[in-house]
């Protein structure tokens, strides 16, 4: 009895182990990308997919996050809108990617704009603290 308690625990762990090492990593094209550089050389980043996964690296941390569909749509509606300019001056200096276009940066971090969203998501990991 004892050794079918044994052999089910290790099946148990090993039907565990490769259901956490088979999630797959996103790919395609990310839906925002944001980076923030600050004057002491720090670098962040963060990689926001269409179905809500999220990829922040702060500096050799990585994290990963999902986020529900109305934070989504909070950000959609902020991407449809101008990304304001920010200065060379910031300290971070943000840059803000949709898609695959070319970065804005620096970008502003005006309240509400996708900037300011993608920002505090690098800061809390999610859009409402």
């Amino acid at each position: 009895m004892r050794r079918l308690r044994v052999l089910l625990l290790i099946v148990l762990t090993a039907a565990s182990l490769a259901a956490c090492s088979s999630a797959s990593e996103p790919t395609g094209t990310p839906a925002y990308t944001i980076t923030r550089s600050w004057s002491n050389g720090m670098e962040e980043t963060g990689t926001i997919y269409p179905d809500g996964r999220v990829i922040m690296v702060h500096g050799e941390h990585t994290e990963r996050v999902t986020l529900p569909d109305d934070q989504m749509a909070e950000l959609a509606a902020a991407a449809a809108l101008e990304i304001p300019a920010g200065a060379n001056s910031d300290d971070p200096i943000v840059g803000v990617a949709i898609g695959s276009a070319p970065p804005v940066r620096p970008a502003g971090l005006t309240a509400g704009s996708l900037p300011e969203l993608l920002n505090r998501l690098l800061d809390s990991h999610t859009l409402h603290p």
